[in-house]
């Protein structure tokens, strides 16, 4: 009986490994993932579970570094994932961290800082502080641009007028409103 049980374990260890059977969509459930990784409440949840500190989430961290290459980053809506994803592999500092909500609330405010940032100065959004000032010295300079008392126009020019001064307003109250955030 004994001879049997030795000859069982060796054929048992002879067996070839089975082989991970990986699921078809999985490209687009790392792409959904990895973007995840762009959202600071979401890194939050992920250190307050404690997912942050198992040896082979990291592992699998790493494996998502193959989205840095051409081929796959074109693909990535939230590029901050990517800046992100390094942090968590290479900072147990950054890891430890966001399981603090303040830290998580700043690390927030500088994502959107630097969002902030990219369309006012990349893609022109928004009127600076300096365009804003130079804005209303031109309006004072003209004696205002309030045309609704001014007889000499017709209602349809008041009202396009109007229209577009209000539009301007809003910009600018938005702008405002940003500017005392920062």
């Amino acid at each position: 009986a004994v001879e049997s049980n030795s000859t069982n374990t060796t054929a048992k260890e002879e067996l070839p490994p089975k082989k991970e059977v990986l699921p078809a969509n999985r490209f687009e459930l790392e792409l959904e993932f990895i973007q995840c990784l762009a959202s600071p409440a979401y890194l939050h949840h992920l250190a307050t579970t404690g997912v942050l500190q198992d040896v082979e989430f990291l592992d699998y961290l790493e494996y998502l570094l193959y989205w840095k290459q051409p081929h796959y980053i074109k693909y990535l809506s939230f590029p901050h994932c990517l800046y992100f994803l390094e942090l968590l592999i290479d900072s147990s500092t950054f890891r430890r961290e966001l399981a603090n909500i303040s830290f998580r609330n700043f690390v927030h405010e500088q994502q959107f800082y630097s969002w902030q940032h990219r369309a006012r100065n990349l893609y022109g959004q928004g009127l600076t502080v300096e365009e804003k000032d130079t804005e209303k010295e031109d309006d004072d300079a003209e004696g205002g641009t309030n045309t609704l008392n001014d007889e000499s126009t017709n209602n349809n020019d008041n009202n396009s007028t109007a229209g577009n001064k209000a539009d301007d307003d809003d910009t600018i109250m938005k702008d405002e409103m940003e500017d005392t955030v920062m």
